[in-house]
């Protein structure tokens, strides 16, 4: 069986740490340790506060390799 979770994606296809962590069934910390060596889906800042692109998100989660 298949967990369903609520992820905020704002309009510009953007989510935060903790909702691609949530999507990705990771702990924000796993994210920022993926970013650190640079695997996973591409971070980036956005006023002081780390963004994922959740087509990028997506794709990881479906198992394809995301340029970091």
């Amino acid at each position: 069986m298949i967990d369903q979770v609520k992820v905020r994606v704002l309009p510009d296809d953007r989510v935060d740490r903790l909702n691609a962590a949530l999507a990705l069934n990771r702990s924000p910390k796993t994210l920022a340790e993926w970013r650190r060596l640079g695997i996973g889906p591409r971070a980036f800042n956005v006023g002081g506060r780390v963004f994922y692109r959740w087509s990028e998100v997506q794709a990881f989660g479906a198992g394809e390799k995301v340029a970091a």
